[in-house]
């Protein structure tokens, strides 16, 4: 009976052992994103929303960058989704960043009205403090400049619990993308563009390396998607990057062609007026003038 009953017992504290560390490792986390702050717990899934709304122009073109404390925050894998962006390219295998571009001239977008521009799911992995920003290269419109009218905002969700709602997405400070992803576009600290937001006389931006020349800002528009199409993730075909390489190469080849051309006709045109402006002298014959002074009767003497 007694050899029963310390069974029994050590049945169960063996039970409370595991108990007790079950609920340590799933215990109650405060996470603090950013300047919000949720209440989860290590191993639960929250939701990330970009959105973009106020725009003037239809969306044909963009590349952008989401940074994430990767310490405190994991991607799920596969959980990249746009309703919107149908051949949207992305990279989900880099550490703490999420790089993605989208081009389509036959289907531009609108996003006058409050768009989610793509959504992805996050693990948490412990609490603390995470911080989530982005930095946009380029987000241009119909008529292939930058836009000037916009609203980004971000929205977190515990399941159905809103977490942040139209929050104002930080800046990202990572060195490399200022030195190498800087574009005509500008990133304003408030998320709007300069056309549409309430502090004109002071629209603080944070901008990085300008290339020097727009040869090198075509050349990087060509070669820098390579971090995207790397990690082979897409919700459709390579049509994007295709259609960037063809606007960018025909005016490039168009301008060759049309500067050989100009080069060839000032060549012939300068070697036509070098032939009809070139006359030949006369070469003076000394002998058959002296012939024809004593022919007739006349010479030096005289």
């Amino acid at each position: 009976m007694r050899h029963k009953i310390a069974k029994i017992g050590s049945i169960l504290l063996a039970s409370m052992i595991l108990l007790a560390s079950v609920s340590t490792a799933f215990a109650a986390a405060e996470l603090k994103i950013n300047d919000a702050t949720v209440n989860v717990n290590e191993g639960d899934t929250i939701k990330f929303t970009l959105n973009l709304s106020d725009t003037t122009e239809d969306i044909i073109g963009f590349e952008l960058r989401v940074f994430f404390d990767s310490e405190k925050l994991e991607l799920v894998k596969g959980s990249v989704t746009s309703d919107k962006f149908d051949n949207l390219f992305y990279n989900e295998d880099l550490d703490g960043k999420l790089p993605m571009n989208w081009t389509d001239f036959n289907n531009p977008v609108n996003c006058s009205k409050k768009t989610p521009f793509f959504s992805c799911n996050f693990k948490v992995l412990s609490g603390g403090e995470a911080k989530i920003s982005y930095f946009v290269t380029e987000l241009y419109g119909d008529d292939l400049t930058s836009l000037k009218s916009y609203t980004w905002s971000y929205d977190i969700t515990d399941g159905d619990t809103p977490v942040v709602t139209d929050g104002v997405l930080p800046i990202t400070d990572d060195k490399e993308t200022l030195d190498n992803r800087q574009s005509q576009f500008i990133n304003y600290v408030d998320g709007k563009g300069e056309l549409n937001t309430p502090n004109k006389d002071n629209h603080e931006s944070v901008v990085g390396v300008m290339p020097t020349t727009r040869v090198d800002t075509e050349i990087i528009e060509v070669t820098r998607y390579e971090d995207v199409e790397n990690g082979g993730s897409s919700n459709s075909g390579s049509n994007g990057s295709s259609m960037i390489f063809f606007l960018i190469a025909i005016p490039v080849i168009g301008g060759l062609i049309a500067l050989a051309i100009v080069l060839a006709v000032r060549k012939s045109k300068k070697s036509a007026d070098e032939a009809e402006g070139y006359i030949e002298e006369p070469k003076l014959d000394v002998s058959a003038e002296q012939e024809a002074m004593e022919e007739s009767g006349e010479s030096d003497e005289e």
